[in-house]
């Protein structure tokens, strides 16, 4: 015969309900973050008619026989669909032509303003308060790329080191690449809450807008890897958005948005990053965020650029 002991039973009830008790926050990020959105099931109703069981007859609603709101909605639809229709095509056009600037900026890696002086900072000569994208000498576009500009990058390697919410640190380690228009990126982030670990890896396709020599937008689409307590693939979009402040500072904001088994993850990223020659420092703020769960920090950085 078996005996138990009630405070080895206790010991062992006490245990278990600690441990479900203190689940991370990672475990909770992996978990939202893998979370089905759940789909609401509203029951429909119809407003426009009624019926009177009394007279057995339907009697319509005034919205049937309105004609005059039924044309005034039917305008209100086109004119929205035209305005959508233009604000596509210019976007459209936009990104096209950002593209093409991208590749315009290889083409030449300095610039000789009207008078024919080096422009050797990196940064568009201003004109009349504006970014001079104007023409130059009659060479057309004055657009150029420096070796070693980091708003439009041959190669960038970055790490970046976080501290941040309920005693959680991260670590970003992250390869750039590419040329003209087109780029590719892997990027791996280990987070770890007192050994209990989170790791997001990246591999995405850019395409690279240039907006004047001061200005990148990528648009970037590939694949994901979360690993946990589970691994989970899925679908990934960024869209890094660099801006040179003078020609030691640029400003980089770095949105990431992943699907995992029909749940989401999101990650924001802001930072003032000092350039020199092929290397500069960073410092900004991170927050990951899935349903309820957010983590987020101050991060320092370093980042070596060709």
């Amino acid at each position: 015969m078996i005996l138990f002991r009630p405070s080895v039973v206790l010991s062992c009830l006490i245990l278990c309900v600690g441990l479900n008790a203190h689940a991370g926050t990672l475990d909770d990020l992996e978990r939202d973050a893998t979370k089905p959105k759940s789909k609401s099931s509203g029951s429909s109703s119809s407003s426009s008619g009624s019926y009177s069981s009394s007279s057995g007859s339907y009697s319509s609603g005034p919205d049937d026989d309105n004609s005059l709101q039924a044309d005034l909605a039917a305008g209100i639809a086109q004119l929205m669909f035209r305005i959508t229709a233009e604000v596509v095509g210019f976007g459209l056009t936009a990104m096209a032509q950002g593209g093409e600037d991208s590749v315009q900026r290889y083409a030449r890696s300095e610039l000789l303003d009207s008078n024919d002086r080096d422009v050797s900072n990196g940064v568009m000569p201003v004109a009349s308060g504006l970014d001079a994208a104007d023409n130059v000498a009659g060479f057309g576009p004055s657009l150029f790329r420096k070796q070693g500009d980091p708003i439009l990058p041959n190669v960038r390697v970055t790490s970046q080191w976080l501290s941040g919410s309920d005693n959680i640190s991260a670590q970003l380690n992250r390869f750039e690449g590419g040329y003209g228009l087109l780029g590719f990126s892997y990027s791996r982030n280990t987070l770890d809450e007192q050994g209990d670990e989170l790791t997001l890896e990246n591999t995405l396709v850019h395409y690279r807008m240039s907006f004047g020599n001061n200005v990148s937008w990528d648009l970037a689409y590939g694949r994901g890897k979360m690993n946990g307590n589970q691994s989970h693939n899925g679908d990934v979009f960024a869209m890094p958005i660099r801006y040179r402040i003078n020609p030691d500072w640029h400003f980089e904001y770095y949105p990431v948005w992943s699907s995992y088994n029909g749940g989401s993850l999101s990650e924001h990223s802001f930072s003032f990053n000092y350039h020199y020659k092929y290397m500069g420092l960073s410092v900004g703020h991170k927050r990951w965020s899935a349903g309820p769960t957010t983590v987020s920090g101050l991060f320092t950085g370093l980042y070596l650029v060709f």
